[in-house]
């Protein structure tokens, strides 16, 4: 058995080939003609009902409720936004780069009984949270008693 050099650059590089290949599965990827390290980005999302309400939350981390949009439009919840860098300062050069910037845009379709004038959003701690009421309700499994009758269904 032959001795090899470990080459931990190597080694690095081919995980940061992984990491790409894996961000772009997720709905990331490196930005077009930006800074090595810049992702577009897509926010994590939940969800859930509450009674008959539909409550939706995204993480948006340092952004400032004035830089999303909320709009319905067809029947179509849209959140957008744009998380921009920091600008870079003289004397300044990062070792490390993780964070991800750039505009996104996640919608999600609503029932047809959803009024858009009644929905309502709040941002606290980085995580947007937006009310739609009774957009559930249409959701309700509905049962209709058929009644048993003599003969063979006529």
């Amino acid at each position: 058995m032959a001795i090899m050099r470990w080459d931990p650059f190597g080694e690095m590089i081919s995980m940061q080939r992984e990491m790409d290949r894996l961000f772009g599965r997720m709905g990331m990827r490196r930005g077009d003609g930006g800074e090595a390290g810049q992702m577009h980005w897509v926010p994590r999302i939940e969800a859930k009902r509450e009674g008959d309400d539909l409550v939706i939350k995204a993480e948006l981390p340092g952004m400032k409720p004035e830089d999303v949009d909320i709009s319905v439009e067809d029947n179509v919840l849209t959140i957008k936004g744009e998380r921009k860098a920091e600008e870079k300062k003289e004397g300044e050069d990062y070792v490390i780069r993780e964070f991800s910037y750039g505009s996104f845009e996640r919608s999600m379709v609503l029932p047809e009984s959803v009024k858009p004038e009644d929905i309502k959003a709040g941002y606290d701690n980085g995580v947007l949270e937006v009310r739609v009421p009774r957009a559930m309700e249409e959701a309700k499994p509905k049962a209709t008693k058929i009644p048993i009758g003599a003969g063979k269904g006529k």
